[in-house]
C-alpha cells in the first residue's frame, strides 16, 4: 500500500466518518421521532413524515458521495462539500419537524408556559431518533467539510514549476527562485 500524504489521510478518514454519519443518519429517520404517552405509548417514527423522508433521502445522497469520496482521488472535494450540504439540508428538515410541534423545543414545562405545560401534561415530547438525526447530520456537516477544507486543489501553471530554493543550479534574484537558463 502507498504511503499517503498527511492531507491524504485527513481527507480519506473524513470521507470514512462522514460515510458513517451518514449511516448514523440514516438509523435516526427510522427511530420514533415523536413519542405519546396519554393513554398508552405510541411513537412516530421519522421516515412517516414528510421530514424525515427528507432527510433519510440526503442521508442516503450523503452517504453515497461520502463513499465515491473515500474510494477515489479524483473529486474528493467535491464529493465531501456535496456530502456537507446535504447535512446541512437534513439538519433544517430536521428543525422543521421540531417547529411543526408547538413549543417541543421551548422552556421546559417546570418553568412555565401555558402550551409547553400542556404538551408535557399529554405526554408529547421529540424521541430518540430525532436527537440521533440531529447529532448525526451536524457530525455529518462537521466531519466533510474538514475533508473538504484539507483537500488542497492542485493549481498547475503552465510553464511554471516550483523550485526549492537553495536548489543547484538556481538563482536568487529580488524576490524569488529561478532556474538558470
Amino acid at each position: 500500500m502507498p504511503m499517503l500524504s498527511p492531507e491524504q489521510r485527513i481527507t480519506s478518514t473524513a470521507s470514512k466518518a462522514s460515510a458513517i454519519s451518514a449511516g448514523v443518519l440514516i438509523l435516526g429517520t427510522l427511530l420514533p421521532w415523536l413519542s405519546v404517552t396519554f393513554f398508552s405509548a405510541a411513537t412516530l417514527s421519522g421516515v412517516r413524515l414528510w421530514e424525515g423522508k427528507i432527510a433519510l433521502i440526503l442521508a442516503f445522497l450523503a452517504g453515497a458521495m461520502a463513499l465515491t469520496a473515500a474510494v477515489t482521488d479524483g473529486n474528493r472535494r467535491a464529493m465531501l462539500m456535496g456530502s456537507a450540504i446535504c447535512g446541512a439540508l437534513a439538519f433544517i428538515a430536521c428543525v422543521v419537524f421540531a417547529f411543526r410541534f408547538n413549543n417541543a423545543l421551548d422552556i421546559p414545562p417546570v418553568l412555565g408556559g401555558s402550551e409547553a405545560v400542556a404538551l408535557a401534561d399529554a405526554g408529547i415530547g421529540l424521541d430518540a431518533g430525532w436527537y440521533l438525526s440531529i447529532a448525526a447530520s451536524i457530525a455529518l456537516v462537521g466531519f466533510a467539510l474538514w475533508g473538504a477544507m484539507a483537500h488542497k486543489q492542485q493549481q498547475h501553471v503552465p510553464g511554471m514549476e516550483w523550485v526549492e530554493p537553495g536548489t543547484p543550479g538556481t538563482h536568487t534574484t529580488g524576490g524569488g527562485a529561478h532556474r538558470q537558463p
